[in-house]
């Protein structure tokens, strides 16, 4: 009798009964499925609640999807339970691994560890309002009956993280809740929260900074914040013609944004410019409807008596480049127009009374102590002081590595960042800012010191961060010799700026010589 030939199941296109994946299979199950099913320890997810294959109370779709989410620089952190609040993603078999010999995706280092959701609002259905109307908080306890309970809980273990994280004191975690607690008492389940209403909670003295940083990466957040720079235009260009204001309008458009061809202006550089074009705008331009009627004769004119010409010249000509190569004038009425230089200032060293001044004001402060060691003597402009971050400080190894430059540490540098780092952490002994110097306003987040800061700070000085720098940078040209080469590397400076300290320190040196008989 001959053996009962078995028939093999034909191979046709169809989704595995665990994991649902789409495939070419010829069996119920594709072959990871299979070896899954082969380790199982039970037969009940508890994650999706099917009754298929399981290992440690999760399937392999929910594992598939937790691992999805998690991308694949975090293996360490992948949250199983993940596929609950978020469904699953449907995929072909074959597709989600990568194939050998694919070198791995880099991580992004120069911006910190990579995003981490530290909890997640599952989607919910909501009524949608007949019509939108602003919220008063004023009035509003934080011990009312909550409509959102579920979302409350949710916000307050991420204010907890976050604090963990920036180390947020107890006072502010507190207020942190409260502020929550009020907004999840407004409004309804899965009800967009906005930033302006956030920010009504000033009134309550608590800090809505904080609290839009809890709301950060959830879709629940309307950002309405009014634009400054649009702000700005409305309070101050509100007498131009509705055509100029629209080509005005264009300009900072193209400046914020850039082109293809154009990198976009920071909002200090727009503004600036702004201050810089708007005289002109309300002088020159009140009897015309459009740009397009400027003429060069009016622009001559008007820079010949301006004292700062040089710079409102280069704002007008960004103005008129930008319109004419939008096609919104016909001509540049710029073009060809000069205004001349700018007179470098000749950098003049500190006299023996400023230096002695300068030296007992830093004794009183330890900020201000390290402001005056990295202006006095490594020369580093304002900007980099405010940005050095605590890891560019080596103390043990007495380096300092400063925007690429490194550079050794002195003793009297040394010496004032190690103060101030006692006196850091006796101030703010749980803030996580990578920053060298923080503020009050800056220890509970990731951010520098501002400008403002800065200014107060050195204000009690007698000479401000630019003479100090200056006073460094030409007292190390009259130490090699007035090489420009040399303080362009150390200092790292451009030909010009370099050429312009040897140049006062050669004149200096020269009117020393001639003064000896």
């Amino acid at each position: 009798m001959s053996a009962p030939i078995r028939r093999r199941r034909p191979w046709a296109t169809r989704s595995c009964r665990d994991c649902l994946g789409w495939g070419w299979l010829d069996r119920p199950r594709c072959k990871a499925c299979w070896g899954f099913v082969a380790k199982a320890t039970s037969d009940h997810c508890e994650v999706c609640d099917r009754k298929v294959a399981v290992q440690d109370g999760v399937c392999r779709l929910c594992r598939r999807q937790a691992s999805l989410i998690a991308g694949p620089d975090n293996k360490t952190r992948v949250d199983l339970t993940v596929a609950a609040r978020t469904g699953h993603q449907l995929f072909i078999i074959g597709t989600l691994r990568p194939r050998g010999g694919q070198p791995p995706r880099p991580q992004n280092t120069a911006d910190g560890p990579p995003d981490q959701r530290l909890h997640s609002v599952r989607s919910r259905w909501r009524q949608l309002p007949l019509f939108e109307m602003a919220r008063d908080l004023r009035g509003v306890s934080s011990l009312a009956p909550l409509l959102d309970p579920e979302l409350s809980a949710v916000l307050e273990a991420r204010a907890a993280r976050i604090a963990e994280l920036r180390g947020w004191p107890p006072r502010t975690l507190g207020s942190v809740r409260r502020g929550i607690r009020i907004l999840c008492a407004v409004h309804e389940i899965g009800e967009p929260i906005r930033a302006s209403t956030i920010a009504q909670l000033t009134h309550n003295a608590i800090p809505s900074n904080h609290v839009l940083e809890v709301f950060e990466d959830l879709d629940l957040l309307l950002d309405d914040r009014l634009d400054t720079v649009q702000t700005w235009c409305d309070a101050r260009l509100d007498f131009l013609p509705a055509g100029i204001r629209a080509e005005v309008d264009a300009w900072v458009a193209v400046s914020r944004n850039g082109t293809r061809r154009r990198l976009p202006r920071s909002r200090s550089t727009v503004v600036t410019q702004l201050r810089l074009v708007r005289p002109f705008l309300r002088e020159r331009t009140s009897t015309y409807a459009t740009l397009r009627q400027v003429t060069r004769d009016d622009v001559t004119s008007w820079l010949a008596g301006r004292p700062n010409r040089v710079h409102e010249a280069s704002a007008l000509r960004s103005l008129f480049n930008v319109l004419k190569k939008e096609r919104l004038v016909f001509a540049n009425p710029m073009r060809g127009v000069t205004t001349g230089k700018n007179h470098a200032s000749v950098p003049v060293p500190l006299t023996d009374q400023e230096v002695d001044a300068v030296a007992l004001a830093a004794r009183q402060d330890p900020a201000l102590h390290v402001v005056v060691a990295l202006a006095g003597v490594h020369a580093l402009p304002a900007r980099r002081i405010r940005a050095l971050q605590l890891d560019e400080v080596d103390l043990a190894g007495r380096r300092l590595d400063s925007d690429g430059f490194d550079r050794p540490l002195d003793d009297y540098t040394a010496e004032a960042i190690a103060d101030y780092l006692a006196y850091r952490r006796r101030r703010w002994p749980n803030s996580t800012n990578p920053h060298l110097l923080i503020s009050r306003n800056t220890a509970t987040t990731t951010t520098a010191v501002g400008t403002f800061w800065l200014d107060r700070l050195v204000k009690r000085l007698p000479a401000g961060l630019d003479r100090l720098r200056q006073d460094r940078i030409l007292e190390e040209a009259a130490a090699t010799g007035a090489d420009p080469l040399h303080l362009a590397h150390v200092f790292a400076l451009s030909a010009r700026a370099s050429l312009r300290y040897t140049n006062a320190a050669s004149e200096s040196a020269a009117e020393q010589t001639g003064k000896k008989p």
